[in-house]
């Protein structure tokens, strides 16, 4: 027991999620993460590299649609050998960069060793392996320092990021391998400051607003992470311009007509981009509130199990889903990790005034995220694709369609761990005993899951 007790949480999620990456990564084979293709083009797009995602295809000698959406196909073992050695049918010059787009910070890990694969001359499938595998240590080291620096509930993030849907996200050639990761480091990094003895200055700022930056890049509505910025006390913040100093004081003055000027310009801007869809939408749902209430409470009832269960772990293209019970049980090890406080921690309070801020930031994502869909629901159901070019109006094609569709419980993994944060810590446990009992049932969660992808894929 004095082993476990001295494993850092760090390292130790460190390396389980390379481990359980790494097994993910092979046992979820070629093409059968969500939206692979699409992402081997966005990384070819970001790179100027023409027919980058057909050149890819054609030199792994893989049937990319044989198995997708076909849920009673198994992989071709043969075929599947055969890929282990074929060589490249593209040459090294023709998939080199032709140049490089902004977009590239979406893939950039995957990017890095898919080029890395292809200047070593490897076959397509370890190319895209070794793709994968620089997505996971991304993932594993931005995670490790997460939870460096999170001050309370450690083992409750840790939980989360070992999310069997986290982990095949991030042993993949998705955005979301770098999006998950940066949305917890964001996290963290303002607890960090929220709790840190230190002031902060601009550097934690500039800090603070680029990860940020990055993250409403890679996917708008998790923008509205920033609320969590007011869960920092205001003396703690100390910005030296010259010889002057912004500080507590000043701010606490200033700050009911700053965000009355912000509420303004706001108004200002979504008034001058009222055409944007997103605007559109928005303001359908603020007109048209009760048709709005029953659209969210009949996507609930509609989806409620699949979004619990495609948040810790639907598989593949959606066909490889948990057990509800099982899904649920991890819910309920989350909530009961979160009421645990180890016999080494330091005691955290949380303000009223900060449960406040995360259940508004709970609001907000939950219904934004839910929001990004509104389009593709109503273009789907009105028009049959999202890739149309006709229009509507929002108000009437609210009463056109019966819920908001399109949505997958791995969209809201960047922002789970807030449901968790506000419950007090009320059940003391020794911190060995504590260890053992997070590592046995991770263990057991992905025994259950290399037997689910085993049955699935591979097993005749």
């Amino acid at each position: 027991m004095r082993l476990v007790e001295k494993i850092q949480i760090e390292k130790l999620v460190a390396t389980l999620i390379i481990i359980f990456g790494l097994i993910m990564s092979f046992l979820v084979p070629t093409w059968q993460t969500p939206d692979e293709f699409t992402h081997i083009w966005m990384i070819g797009d970001s790179l100027r590299i023409e027919d980058f995602d057909k050149k890819i295809e054609e030199s792994i000698r893989l049937d990319r649609k044989r198995i997708e959406f076909n849920y009673d196909e198994k992989i071709n073992i043969n075929d599947q050998i055969a890929s282990l050695t074929a060589k490249p049918t593209y040459s090294r010059e023709e998939m080199l960069p032709q140049g490089i787009s902004i977009t590239f910070i979406k893939h950039f890990p995957a990017t890095l060793g898919i080029l890395l694969g292809i200047l070593i001359g490897m076959p397509t499938y370890w190319v895209l392996q070794l793709g994968e595998l620089f997505a996971l240590l991304f993932y594993a080291i931005v995670c490790y320092y997460s939870l460096r620096i999170m001050p309370l509930k450690k083992e409750l993030l840790a939980g989360i990021m070992l999310f069997p849907m986290a982990i095949q996200q991030a042993a993949s050639l998705n955005y979301d391998a770098v999006l998950i990761p940066l949305c917890f480091f964001f996290v963290t990094y303002i607890f960090h400051l929220r709790y840190s003895n230190d002031k902060i200055g601009l550097k934690q700022i500039v800090i603070a607003l680029c990860l940020g930056g990055i993250i409403a890049y890679i996917k708008l509505p998790y923008i509205l992470l920033f609320f969590l910025i007011f869960i920092i006390p205001l003396e703690k913040i100390e910005i030296y311009i010259g010889n002057k100093i912004i500080g507590g004081k000043l701010l606490k003055k200033i700050r009911i007509p700053v965000l009355v000027l912000a509420g303004i310009i706001a108004l200002l801007v979504a008034y001058l981009m009222r055409h944007n869809a997103w605007i559109q939408i928005v303001y359908g749902f603020i007109i048209e509130w009760k048709r709005g209430l029953y659209l969210f409470a009949e996507t609930g009832k509609t989806w409620g199990d699949f979004l619990v269960i495609s948040t810790v772990g639907n598989f593949g293209w959606l066909d490889t889903p948990m057990l509800l019970g099982i899904a649920i049980s991890v819910i309920v090890f989350l909530i009961v990790m979160s009421l645990i406080k180890s016999n080494d921690q330091r005691e955290y309070y949380l303000r009223k005034w900060d449960i406040f801020i995360i259940i508004i930031t709970i609001i907000a994502m939950t219904v934004f995220t839910t929001l990004s869909l509104v389009d593709h629901t109503i273009k789907v159901t009105l028009f049959g694709s999202e890739a149309t070019s006709n229009t509507y109006s929002i108000r009437e094609a609210m009463y056109q369609i019966p819920y908001i569709g399109g949505l997958q419980g791995r969209y809201y993994v960047p922002f789970v761990c807030l449901f968790f944060l506000p419950y007090p810590q009320v059940i003391y446990l020794k911190k060995e005993i504590a260890n053992a009992l997070f590592i046995v049932l991770e263990i057991i969660l992905y025994i259950y899951v290399v037997w689910m992808l085993l049955n699935r894929y591979w097993i005749l």
